[in-house]
């Protein structure tokens, strides 16, 4: 498959560097934009190339992949698709009904969240509207789910604004740990497993119940101590508040249409 990439962005070359790691066979076109980054890629991968232009990375491409900013939406209108290619939508503030706008009949029009885990091959990404074939490309890669809800797409992208909000986390715990004289790496490693192994039991117990989990704690222990005090302290519920003002903000953006 021939796969053109429209903006060279940190996701864009996460979704190239897992792809061409997982071998999936697929050659890769790159716009000139962000040359560092482009060129970075063509040097590590045999199968991705550099175009001089926008239009010549749409005339090489079976499946087109939209990574831009707001700011340079309006590239996308000088350019001349064809009716039988597929277009990818991985911008946030673009949303689909503007998109085939632009680019006029497609054979697979479709709105995707993929993460920076996915050059490691790993991850979540949504696909929206529900399209197997869309979802397939990205299964070597990650774990694809699918949304027939255009609100999802919004909740979700939100979702994943908490990602550096959890790392801050996770190194107030390392720092913690550092200065009781444990080892940076012992601190690192013990911490990212524990906090991985909660993840994981989560995700594989049946029919999750996250509070219930939260309770399956000793009476006055260690782990009631620090639930109540975070939550007295307002560190659980400030969360939610950052979602919500994240929602607004997006919402407030004019990205809905």
């Amino acid at each position: 498959m021939k796969i053109g990439i429209i903006g060279t962005g940190i996701i864009a070359s996460a979704v190239v560097t897992g792809l061409c790691k997982a071998k999936a066979g697929h050659d890769f076109f790159l716009s000139p934009r962000n040359a560092t980054k482009a060129a970075a890629l063509a040097d590590e991968f045999a199968n991705v190339n550099v175009c001089t232009s926008n239009q010549q990375v749409v005339d090489n491409a079976d499946w087109i992949f939209i990574c831009l900013h707001q700011k340079d939406f309006g590239v996308l209108s000088e350019l001349k698709y064809r009716a039988e290619q597929s277009i990818i939508n991985m911008s946030a503030e673009m949303r689909l009904p503007k998109l085939k706008a632009i680019v006029g009949e497609t054979a697979n029009l479709a709105h995707v969240i993929p993460l920076p885990f996915i050059a490691s091959g790993f991850g979540p990404l949504l696909v929206y509207p529900k399209n197997k074939i869309v979802g397939k490309l990205f299964e070597p890669v990650s774990d694809v789910y699918y949304t027939d809800k255009q609100e999802d797409v919004h909740t979700l992208q939100i979702v994943t604004g908490m990602m550096s909000g959890y790392y801050m986390l996770l190194n107030e715990v390392v720092n913690f740990s550092d200065e009781r004289g444990i080892p940076h790496d012992t601190s690192v490693g013990f911490v990212c497993s524990l906090f991985g192994s909660l993840c994981k039991r989560a995700s594989e117990t049946e029919n999750c119940d996250l509070i219930e989990l939260a309770h399956e704690m000793t009476p006055g222990g260690y782990n009631e101590q620090a639930m109540n005090e975070l939550m007295d302290n307002g560190a659980i519920h400030a969360w939610r508040t950052s979602l919500n003002r994240l929602l607004i903000r997006l919402e407030s953006s004019g990205s809905k249409d």
